[in-house]
């Protein structure tokens, strides 16, 4: 009996011993990541003595809310947030360091060039991947087929969008050969700009610092937009469109080409499984291809005691690993590396390969005012796409866009 109540002691140490040395973190994700992430977090509860604790902040209140708990020393441990802002955090010295960590992944180099870049400041890197996606064009193979147009030929310049759609608005009866979305800058830059940088042109400096506004590629954009514009190609809410209904628009079977993101393929055989359509790259101007690199980068708070950082980079080579990549493709369209994407898609759509295929060749704007310059109803960036494309003085938009951007730069570039 002595022994026994031993043995119970010991057993009850060790085991309040492992409890003790258990160590919680605190992600904050956005809402519209949240399902994913928070499932993640339960897979790695379940076999970890660790725990990812999730928080959910909507997407409206994650940068201000976490800017504002950073002042306040009251940041979690680590945020998963829009790439776009990784710049912003990281030249406000508000992130930790974990360039060693990436580096030496041994799957570093399948990790989405864009996301790299974006969460690289001054040469380290701040953050990783962790729910990507990327943009391109879906176009409906029983209209290409009906205006005469090959159903298996995807459109390879923006010049070859613009006959094509106009070909396909000519079939009448409400049908009309274009949609984006013209009212919303994160729209915009997601789907408009691949077109400059297929072109090798861009907005923006490679550091961020410099606007480039007026480039031979974007007059060439601008031009094709506006062909189609004129010749009623455009359906008629892409102009005050904000997004809602373009997939509802495309799945009437009454728009031939909606730029959009590679969410799509999903979404379609799901939800409309009678439209025929296929996916094809972002073409430039007249010829090459790239997209917008978008989603959520996982990265750790400044300060992060070094218990804590252990567990959060953990947890990010756990979602890495092939397992919970398949269940991210499953959740939310795209797996973290590129390099698992047929192992991940094996079960799925291969059209979907069409964005990971891009995804080498994607980009996104680094910049530490991506609000002001693109997000804002008032900013220029959305005030170019429609003084350009549906106004009447394209060189004075132009102009005004370049100066504006400047403003908006030398306030509020880093020293």
């Amino acid at each position: 009996m002595f022994k026994l109540k031993l043995t119970i002691s010991a057993i009850a140490l060790m085991a309040s011993a492992t409890f003790a040395n258990a160590t919680d973190i605190t992600l904050w994700v956005r809402t519209s990541s949240g399902a994913v992430l928070q499932g993640l977090a339960d897979k790695y509860n379940a076999t970890h003595s660790d725990k990812v604790k999730v928080t959910q902040i909507t997407a409206e209140q994650m940068v201000p809310k976490l800017g504002a708990a950073i002042a306040g020393g009251a940041a979690p441990d680590g945020a998963v947030l829009d790439l776009i802002y990784l710049p912003t955090f990281a030249a406000a010295d508000g992130l930790e360091d974990i360039t060693d960590f990436v580096k030496g992944l041994p799957y570093a180099s399948a990790l989405s060039p864009s996301h790299i870049r974006l969460a690289t400041y001054g040469g380290k890197i701040y953050g990783v991947p962790a729910l990507p996606d990327a943009s391109i064009i879906a176009y409906n193979t029983d209209l290409f087929s009906k205006a005469g147009l090959d159903p298996n030929k995807a459109p390879a310049s923006l010049q070859e969008i613009a006959a094509d759609a106009k070909k396909i608005t000519a079939l009448g009866h409400d049908t009309y050969g274009f949609y984006f979305v013209a009212n919303s800058g994160s729209w915009l830059i997601y789907d408009f700009l691949p077109h400059l940088w297929a072109a090798k042109a861009d907005v923006l400096s490679e550091d961020g610092r410099t606007a480039t506004i007026d480039t031979p590629a974007l007059r060439e954009t601008i031009a094709a937009y506006r062909d189609m514009a004129k010749a009623g190609a455009i359906h008629p809410t892409s102009r005050s469109g904000n997004g809602n209904n373009a997939v509802e628009a495309f799945a009437s079977g009454k728009v031939g080409i909606l730029m959009t993101g590679s969410y799509i393929v999903n979404l379609l055989t799901s939800k409309y499984p009678d439209v025929k359509f296929n996916v094809a790259p972002i073409p430039g101007p007249k010829d090459g291809e790239s997209s917008f690199a978008g989603g959520d980068t996982l990265a750790l708070m400044k300060g992060i005691s070094d218990e804590k950082k252990k567990v959060a980079l953990d947890f990010v080579d756990f979602y890495m690993q092939p397992e919970q990549q398949v269940y991210i493709t499953q959740e939310s369209g795209m797996p973290s590396r590129t390099d698992l994407a047929k192992e991940a898609y094996a079960k799925f759509d291969k059209r979907n390969l069409v964005a990971y295929d891009v995804l080498s060749k994607a980009r996104t704007p680094y910049t530490f005012s991506s609000d002001e310059l693109f997000v804002s109803r008032t900013g220029p960036f959305l005030n170019l796409i429609q003084g350009t494309i549906f106004g009447e003085d394209v060189d004075g938009t132009i102009a005004k866009t370049q100066a504006d951007f400047t403003r908006i730069l030398q306030r509020t570039n880093p020293n």
